[in-house]
């Protein structure tokens, strides 16, 4: 009986050091071609942040803007330059994890659109507030716009705390704005 289990717990010792492997292999040849396609994707969801831009070629990240935007919003990580405007793409927390959304902000300080690039929201309630209904009610909010859920801006039913992020992500993407604008200024 013991030799038995002795002998199960090898096979099963091998089996699984030799999935274990498997996996990590899959892992090391797959990691940079995913790398690639979520960096790709996230570009191709900044450039819906400002309508009219026809590729990811037309944004340049902006390190010094990107740099200044976060000692004002330590959520924001990337800031992209455009001649139509800036795009501030932030982290933050949802419902469902942590979502990121590309805000796109003309010259003159004035919300053009929001565009999600990653989440993790439940289908049919947090999500609701990734579209284009929900996003919309952001199109011309400044620094100056109080920019809070129940006020100025009509939470999606359900989903009131995922309805709150995307709101304090416009928020904290004017006052980054406002701190290159200010502070780092175009390059």
């Amino acid at each position: 009986m013991r030799q038995l289990l002795f002998k199960l717990g090898i096979t099963l010792l091998v089996v699984g050091a030799i999935s274990a492997a498997a996996l990590a292999g899959t892992y090391v040849i797959t990691r940079k071609r995913i790398e690639k396609e979520d960096r790709e994707a996230a570009a191709k969801a900044s450039v819906q942040a400002i309508p009219g831009l026809k590729s990811p070629s037309q944004l340049k990240e902006e390190p010094k803007l990107t740099d200044t935007a976060k000692k004002a919003v330590p959520e924001v990580t990337k800031v992209f330059s455009t001649p139509k405007g800036n795009i501030i793409v932030i982290d933050s927390r949802g419902y469902g994890g942590i979502m990121e959304n590309a805000i796109g902000i003309s010259p003159d300080g004035k919300v053009i659109a929001v565009s999600n690039v990653s989440n993790r929201e439940t289908a049919g309630l947090g999500s609701k507030t990734l579209q284009p209904d929900f996003l919309d009610k952001f199109k011309g909010k400044t620094v100056k716009d109080k920019l809070q859920v129940g006020q100025d801006i009509q939470a999606v039913t359900g989903a009131t705390i995922s309805s709150r992020a995307v709101t304090g992500q416009v928020k904290k993407a004017l006052e980054a704005f406002k701190a290159i604008s200010s502070g780092g200024g175009s390059e």
